[in-house]
């Protein structure tokens, strides 16, 4: 029998980078999940005032054991 894994869908932001958000997404889950398994980038967006991003933003996929 497979293992089962949990699938949680986070957005996360940033005012420094994609990269930035994505590590808080991670940081996010790993105070709830002890057996981080994989990342999903779904969509990487950012929001733009006066000619210069002023927030990027992430939307991810992490998986877990269950």
């Amino acid at each position: 029998m497979g293992d089962v894994g949990k699938i949680i869908e986070y957005v996360s932001t940033s005012n420094k980078s994609f990269d930035d958000a994505i590590r808080k997404a991670v940081e996010k889950f790993a105070k709830s999940e002890n057996d981080i398994r994989g990342i999903d980038i779904i969509k990487m967006t950012a929001r733009i005032e006066g000619k210069r991003i002023k927030e990027y933003r992430v939307n991810v996929k992490l998986s877990a054991e269950a």
